[in-house]
Protein backbone atom coordinates (compact mmCIF):
# COMPACT_ATOMS: atom_id res chain seq x y z
CA UNK A 1 0.00 0.00 0.00
CA UNK A 2 1.22 3.64 -0.69
CA UNK A 3 0.93 4.66 2.93
CA UNK A 4 3.38 1.93 4.13
CA UNK A 5 5.81 2.50 1.39
CA UNK A 6 5.58 6.75 2.16
CA UNK A 7 6.29 5.53 5.64
CA UNK A 8 8.86 3.34 5.11
CA UNK A 9 10.63 6.26 2.61
CA UNK A 10 10.42 8.66 5.05
CA UNK A 11 12.13 6.64 8.13
CA UNK A 12 14.73 6.19 5.43
CA UNK A 13 15.83 9.75 4.61
CA UNK A 14 15.24 10.55 9.05
CA UNK A 15 17.85 7.84 9.57
CA UNK A 16 20.27 9.11 6.94
CA UNK A 17 19.38 12.94 8.20
CA UNK A 18 20.00 11.48 11.85
CA UNK A 19 23.04 9.41 11.53
CA UNK A 20 24.64 12.11 9.46
CA UNK A 21 24.44 15.15 11.49
CA UNK A 22 25.40 12.91 14.70
CA UNK A 23 28.47 11.99 12.43
CA UNK A 24 29.61 16.08 12.11
CA UNK A 25 28.78 16.73 15.70
CA UNK A 26 31.35 14.04 16.91
CA UNK A 27 33.59 15.23 14.59
CA UNK A 28 33.10 18.62 16.35
CA UNK A 29 33.66 16.84 19.62
CA UNK A 30 36.46 14.94 18.92
CA UNK A 31 38.43 18.11 17.23
CA UNK A 32 37.98 19.70 20.42
CA UNK A 33 39.01 17.44 22.16
CA UNK A 34 42.26 17.03 20.87
CA UNK A 35 42.95 21.11 20.45
CA UNK A 36 42.32 20.96 24.40
CA UNK A 37 45.58 19.28 24.63
CA UNK A 38 47.60 22.35 23.11
CA UNK A 39 45.40 24.48 25.19
CA UNK A 40 46.39 25.47 28.97
CA UNK A 41 43.66 27.35 31.09
CA UNK A 42 40.37 28.17 30.79
CA UNK A 43 38.92 30.33 27.85
CA UNK A 44 36.02 32.92 28.81
CA UNK A 45 36.40 32.08 32.56
CA UNK A 46 33.04 33.57 34.39
CA UNK A 47 31.03 32.89 30.95
CA UNK A 48 28.28 31.31 32.77
CA UNK A 49 27.85 33.19 35.67
CA UNK A 50 26.44 36.42 32.86
CA UNK A 51 23.24 36.92 33.76
CA UNK A 52 22.33 37.75 30.02
CA UNK A 53 24.48 37.14 26.90
CA UNK A 54 23.45 37.73 22.66
CA UNK A 55 24.71 36.05 19.70
CA UNK A 56 23.55 34.88 15.96
CA UNK A 57 23.31 31.95 13.94
CA UNK A 58 22.81 30.38 10.71
CA UNK A 59 20.65 26.98 10.07
CA UNK A 60 21.09 24.70 7.48
CA UNK A 61 17.53 22.58 7.64
CA UNK A 62 16.21 19.60 5.53
CA UNK A 63 12.48 20.34 4.91
CA UNK A 64 9.13 18.70 3.83
CA UNK A 65 5.73 18.16 4.55
CA UNK A 66 4.37 15.36 6.35
CA UNK A 67 1.36 14.26 4.37
CA UNK A 68 -2.03 12.87 5.84
CA UNK A 69 -3.80 11.73 2.40
CA UNK A 70 -7.91 12.07 2.24
CA UNK A 71 -10.28 9.99 1.47
CA UNK A 72 -10.75 11.10 -2.05
CA UNK A 73 -7.25 10.07 -2.57
CA UNK A 74 -7.41 6.55 -0.56
CA UNK A 75 -10.14 5.78 -3.09
CA UNK A 76 -8.20 6.30 -6.44
CA UNK A 77 -5.37 4.08 -5.21
CA UNK A 78 -3.09 2.20 -6.96
CA UNK A 79 -3.73 4.67 -9.78
CA UNK A 80 -2.30 7.43 -7.93
CA UNK A 81 0.68 8.52 -5.79
CA UNK A 82 1.38 11.78 -3.33
CA UNK A 83 4.50 11.69 -1.51
CA UNK A 84 6.46 14.69 -0.20
CA UNK A 85 9.82 15.35 -1.09
CA UNK A 86 13.10 16.68 1.07
CA UNK A 87 14.19 19.70 0.41
CA UNK A 88 17.25 22.00 1.74
CA UNK A 89 16.55 25.30 3.31
CA UNK A 90 18.38 28.26 5.09
CA UNK A 91 17.52 30.48 8.26
CA UNK A 92 19.07 32.95 10.29
CA UNK A 93 18.82 34.83 13.00
CA UNK A 94 19.79 36.63 16.39
CA UNK A 95 20.28 34.89 19.80
CA UNK A 96 19.00 36.09 23.31
CA UNK A 97 20.30 33.88 26.14
CA UNK A 98 19.48 34.25 29.92
CA UNK A 99 20.81 32.52 32.41
CA UNK A 100 17.37 30.84 34.95
CA UNK A 101 19.56 28.38 37.14
CA UNK A 102 22.91 27.03 37.22
CA UNK A 103 22.74 24.29 34.35
CA UNK A 104 19.78 26.17 32.74
CA UNK A 105 18.88 29.01 30.61
CA UNK A 106 15.91 30.26 28.73
CA UNK A 107 16.57 31.30 24.77
CA UNK A 108 14.77 33.70 22.45
CA UNK A 109 15.93 33.28 18.59
CA UNK A 110 13.94 35.33 16.70
CA UNK A 111 14.92 34.98 12.79
CA UNK A 112 13.78 34.38 9.18
CA UNK A 113 13.86 30.90 7.35
CA UNK A 114 13.92 30.54 3.35
CA UNK A 115 11.77 27.32 2.29
CA UNK A 116 10.84 25.24 -0.67
CA UNK A 117 8.85 22.40 0.06
CA UNK A 118 8.05 20.18 -2.54
CA UNK A 119 5.03 17.18 -2.74
CA UNK A 120 5.42 14.81 -5.63
CA UNK A 121 1.82 13.64 -7.95
CA UNK A 122 1.57 10.55 -10.29
CA UNK A 123 -0.89 9.93 -12.06
CA UNK A 124 -3.38 12.66 -11.09
CA UNK A 125 -6.21 13.23 -13.23
CA UNK A 126 -7.29 16.96 -13.77
CA UNK A 127 -10.25 16.44 -15.99
CA UNK A 128 -8.65 19.63 -17.79
CA UNK A 129 -9.04 18.03 -21.23
CA UNK A 130 -5.10 16.95 -21.39
CA UNK A 131 -4.32 13.24 -22.89
CA UNK A 132 -4.68 11.50 -19.31
CA UNK A 133 -3.17 11.38 -16.10
CA UNK A 134 -0.35 13.73 -15.46
CA UNK A 135 3.16 13.74 -13.36
CA UNK A 136 3.71 16.47 -11.09
CA UNK A 137 5.65 18.38 -8.67
CA UNK A 138 4.36 21.24 -6.64
CA UNK A 139 6.97 23.42 -4.43
CA UNK A 140 5.10 25.63 -1.88
CA UNK A 141 7.87 28.64 -0.95
CA UNK A 142 7.89 30.58 2.12
CA UNK A 143 9.81 33.16 3.62
CA UNK A 144 9.28 32.99 7.77
CA UNK A 145 9.29 35.22 10.31
CA UNK A 146 9.73 32.58 12.87
CA UNK A 147 10.57 33.09 16.82
CA UNK A 148 11.52 30.16 18.83
CA UNK A 149 11.55 30.25 22.43
CA UNK A 150 13.78 27.30 24.49
CA UNK A 151 14.91 26.46 27.39
CA UNK A 152 18.56 25.38 27.34
CA UNK A 153 19.94 22.38 29.52
CA UNK A 154 23.82 22.54 30.01
CA UNK A 155 26.01 19.65 31.09
CA UNK A 156 28.64 20.78 33.46
CA UNK A 157 31.28 22.29 31.28
CA UNK A 158 34.83 20.41 31.00
CA UNK A 159 37.39 22.63 30.41
CA UNK A 160 36.51 24.41 27.05
CA UNK A 161 33.44 21.91 25.97
CA UNK A 162 30.29 20.80 27.36
CA UNK A 163 27.23 19.42 25.25
CA UNK A 164 23.79 20.31 26.08
CA UNK A 165 20.10 19.82 25.27
CA UNK A 166 16.99 22.21 23.68
CA UNK A 167 13.68 22.60 23.35
CA UNK A 168 10.69 24.25 23.07
CA UNK A 169 7.83 25.97 20.58
CA UNK A 170 8.62 28.02 17.15
CA UNK A 171 5.83 30.57 16.36
CA UNK A 172 6.18 30.91 12.36
CA UNK A 173 4.37 33.86 10.41
CA UNK A 174 4.93 33.41 6.49
CA UNK A 175 5.09 36.67 4.92
CA UNK A 176 3.74 36.23 1.31
CA UNK A 177 1.36 33.64 2.53
CA UNK A 178 2.09 32.23 -1.20
CA UNK A 179 0.97 29.16 -2.84
CA UNK A 180 2.33 26.95 -4.89
CA UNK A 181 4.75 27.77 -7.66
CA UNK A 182 3.41 25.66 -10.67
CA UNK A 183 1.04 26.92 -12.92
CA UNK A 184 0.39 29.99 -11.59
CA UNK A 185 -0.11 28.86 -7.90
CA UNK A 186 -3.39 27.65 -8.54
CA UNK A 187 -3.22 23.96 -7.31
CA UNK A 188 -2.09 23.84 -3.45
CA UNK A 189 -2.53 26.67 -1.22
CA UNK A 190 -0.61 26.83 2.46
CA UNK A 191 -1.62 28.48 5.48
CA UNK A 192 -0.14 31.96 7.21
CA UNK A 193 0.62 30.80 10.43
CA UNK A 194 2.59 27.84 12.00
CA UNK A 195 3.33 26.33 15.61
CA UNK A 196 6.27 23.82 15.89
CA UNK A 197 7.65 21.44 18.26
CA UNK A 198 11.79 21.85 18.61
CA UNK A 199 13.90 19.70 20.65
CA UNK A 200 17.87 19.13 19.68
CA UNK A 201 21.26 18.85 21.09
CA UNK A 202 24.55 20.59 20.75
CA UNK A 203 28.18 21.35 22.06
CA UNK A 204 29.45 24.69 23.43
CA UNK A 205 32.80 25.08 22.68
CA UNK A 206 34.94 27.90 24.04
CA UNK A 207 37.05 30.01 22.24
CA UNK A 208 39.43 32.90 23.66
CA UNK A 209 37.07 35.53 21.95
CA UNK A 210 33.61 33.86 21.25
CA UNK A 211 31.71 30.31 21.86
CA UNK A 212 31.19 28.47 19.17
CA UNK A 213 27.96 26.11 18.86
CA UNK A 214 27.47 23.71 16.36
CA UNK A 215 24.01 21.60 16.57
CA UNK A 216 21.04 19.47 15.89
CA UNK A 217 17.52 20.79 15.89
CA UNK A 218 14.53 18.64 14.98
CA UNK A 219 10.95 20.46 14.48
CA UNK A 220 7.64 19.13 14.34
CA UNK A 221 4.78 21.28 12.87
CA UNK A 222 1.84 21.10 15.45
CA UNK A 223 -0.77 23.05 12.71
CA UNK A 224 -1.91 21.42 9.21
CA UNK A 225 -0.75 23.44 6.93
CA UNK A 226 -2.71 22.84 4.16
CA UNK A 227 -5.33 25.87 3.23
CA UNK A 228 -9.16 25.68 2.01
CA UNK A 229 -9.15 25.76 -1.56
CA UNK A 230 -10.72 23.10 -4.15
CA UNK A 231 -8.63 21.50 -7.14
CA UNK A 232 -7.69 17.93 -8.16
CA UNK A 233 -4.31 18.48 -6.30
CA UNK A 234 -5.63 19.74 -2.78
CA UNK A 235 -8.58 17.50 -2.59
CA UNK A 236 -5.90 14.71 -1.82
CA UNK A 237 -4.75 15.92 0.78
CA UNK A 238 -6.27 16.13 4.25
CA UNK A 239 -3.37 17.42 6.57
CA UNK A 240 0.27 18.73 5.96
CA UNK A 241 2.34 19.78 8.67
CA UNK A 242 5.87 21.06 8.64
CA UNK A 243 8.73 18.92 9.63
CA UNK A 244 12.87 20.18 9.68
CA UNK A 245 15.82 18.51 10.52
CA UNK A 246 18.44 21.48 11.17
CA UNK A 247 22.17 21.67 11.53
CA UNK A 248 22.86 24.89 13.22
CA UNK A 249 25.71 26.98 13.90
CA UNK A 250 25.36 29.41 16.68
CA UNK A 251 28.39 32.23 17.24
CA UNK A 252 27.85 33.85 21.04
Amino acid sequence: MAFTYIRHQLHLHRQKAIVSALFILCLFGVTQAQAQKKIKGENKPGYDEKRIHYGFYLGMPLTKYKVEHSDAYVSQLPAIKVNAKNSPGFYTGLVLNVRLFEYLDARFVPGVGFYGRTIEFEGIDTNDGGEGPVFDDITISSTMVELPVLLKYRAKRRGNARMYFVGGLKPGIDLGNLKDTSSGGTKLHSEKYDLALEYGVGLDIFYPYFKFAPELRFSHGLLNQKASHTSPYSDLIDKMTNHNVSFILFFE
